[in-house]
């Protein structure tokens, strides 16, 4: 399971080098961090309010979340909405993330791992096929999720590699000075 309910911004529409369509918005930023920008792929349940949005439009969106399209060099999170998505008339603070799934360590989350007060890991999980985005249910995704303080030691005392367990957190991008590009995560 991966679900996301966020409030965003209308940023605006295009297409991937493949010609799939999207629309574009941008997750206001929890605390530090950039907005996260989400690509949200058109479908019927989402209703026709995408068509009619103008830039900086404030949306209510709710789907399921797949981190990147299986083709090489494609890093962009998209959504496939799963609820009718609704203009707002103003922005209100929500960014929720439920992931349900596997615990594992990769080399990355090893070194980042110094103390007991933040614990970084990677939750494996798998999403309903999708043709659009090159995903087939035998695709695993993976989400890179950040704990702190009671709930890092918490996770600490339980975890390991394998267990499944349901993380709800925040979507978080940040891009490291001299970047090109950055990193989105789940905070706890």
């Amino acid at each position: 399971m991966n679900t996301l309910k966020a409030c965003a911004t209308y940023v605006g529409e295009g297409t991937t080098e493949h010609g799939i369509r999207y629309v574009e918005v941008a997750i206001p930023a929890v605390g530090k961090g950039e907005d996260v920008m989400v690509r949200i792929i058109p479908t019927k349940a989402a209703g026709d309010v995408l068509n009619s949005c103008t830039k900086g439009a404030n949306l209510l969106i709710g789907g399921r979340l797949y981190r990147k399209r299986a083709v090489q060099g494609d890093f962009n999170s998209y959504l496939i909405p799963t609820k009718r998505i609704e203009l707002l008339s103003s922005r209100i603070p929500l960014n929720e993330v439920t992931i349900a799934g596997a615990y594992w360590l990769n080399d990355n989350d090893k070194k980042l791992n110094q103390d007991d007060q933040r614990h970084t890991f990677t939750i494996l999980t798998s999403a309903p096929a999708n043709q659009l985005l090159n995903h087939e249910y035998d695709d695993t995704l993976s989400f890179s999720i950040t704990s702190w303080s009671y709930d890092a030691q918490r996770i600490l005392q339980t975890a390991h590699t394998g267990r499944q367990m349901i993380i709800e957190g925040y979507l978080r991008s940040y891009t490291p000075a001299g970047k090109d590009t950055g990193y989105i995560s789940v905070n706890v």
